[in-house]
């Protein structure tokens, strides 16, 4: 019986403690709850509003919300070079590329399958009240991680729509973790509630 008390005052006590090291971060149109130690970043936008968060190991994470904002599961690009295309990398492109699903050839012709070897995957989740793409990388620490939604509003030609995005680059698998798991709380304000 003591034991079973004991296990259940650590499961209670870890709970607390799993809570209390996240935090709420509010951007106005949207709340999001992320690790206690990542921090908002306020920054200027053009055409829309932007912002972000640097996170325990300095990556930045940065998000769009306006008419422009890109889904960047569109600029998925297969890791296939040729031996020309392969020598105009950087020495740290070439280090990243070590770590990936890649393919180097004589030439980009004849039947390769250029699916084999891109960079990101995604799945339609629903995020609040908005059915929205969460984007993950094939390739741990390599490529875009972060969400998309095509409209909050409007439903006209895109540049009426307000679109949502916030990517990340090159993540460590944790703060990846991390990071889809904070996507997932997402609240906006004066659309869903």
């Amino acid at each position: 019986m003591k034991k079973n008390i004991l296990i259940i005052i650590a499961i209670f006590c870890f709970s607390c403690q799993s809570k209390s090291e996240l935090k709420k971060i509010d951007f106005d149109i949207f709340e999001i709850t992320v690790p206690e130690n990542w921090n908002k970043i306020e920054l200027n936008g053009t055409d829309s509003y932007i912002g972000g968060i640097i996170t325990t190991e300095k990556d930045t994470l940065i998000f769009d919300f306006g008419a422009y904002s890109s889904d960047a599961s569109k600029y998925d690009f297969p890791l296939v070079y040729d031996k020309n295309s392969y020598s105009e990398l950087t020495q740290k492109e070439k280090n990243f590329l070590k770590k990936t699903k890649h393919l180097i050839v004589d030439t980009i012709s004849g039947k390769i399958d250029f699916k084999n070897y891109l960079t990101q995957e995604f799945e339609i989740v629903k995020v609040d009240c908005f059915k929205a793409k969460i984007i993950t990388t094939r390739n741990k620490g390599f490529g875009t991680t972060g969400i998309y939604i095509d409209s909050l509003e409007g439903d006209g030609q895109n540049s009426t729509k307000t679109k949502f995005s916030f990517y990340g680059g090159n993540l460590e698998e944790k703060t990846e973790k991390d990071f889809l798991k904070a996507l997932k709380t997402i609240k906006f304000r004066n659309y869903c509630h």
